[in-house]
């Protein structure tokens, strides 16, 4: 089990890298951490912090830190809740929109190149296996 665990963090590892690779190639200057909050973001407008640390797996304070950082850089805003006005809802700005779909382009390069390289029947069952092995370990 501790070979196969090793094996995901490597291949998880590979991935970033790709994708860091392939992002300062361009000469945008984000984190990997960054470009998981705007794709978060992306696929769901106006997101509470709370909510946006459990899609990333953050700490709030990381993830604070994190935010400030991109509203300076213009990517982010955050607004204030219709529901709560105490709550912030974290929205991507026009600036973080346009850096997200060149970002997406440069991902789908990467998810392209496995694709046609990889035996199809092969992914699906390590897809299926994972998400068999996850349901394992959060029923512990």
């Amino acid at each position: 089990m501790q070979e196969f665990v090793y094996a995901l963090l490597m291949v998880q590892a590979s991935y970033r890298q790709a994708i860091q690779k392939r992002i300062k190639e361009q000469g945008i200057d984000l984190t990997f951490e960054m470009i998981q909050v705007m794709r978060c973001l992306y696929r769901k407008d106006a997101v509470n912090q709370q909510d946006l640390a459990n899609q990333t797996h953050k700490d709030k304070s990381s993830l604070s830190y994190l935010l400030n950082n991109m509203e300076k850089r213009n990517l982010i805003a955050r607004t204030e809740s219709h529901q709560d006005k105490r709550s912030k809802l974290i929205v991507l700005t026009e600036e973080g929109q346009a850096l997200h779909q060149q970002i997406k382009i440069i991902v789908e390069t990467v998810y392209h190149k496995v694709e046609e390289t990889t035996d199809k029947n092969k992914l699906q069952f390590c897809v299926d296996y994972m998400k068999e092995l996850s349901g394992i370990i959060s029923n512990d």
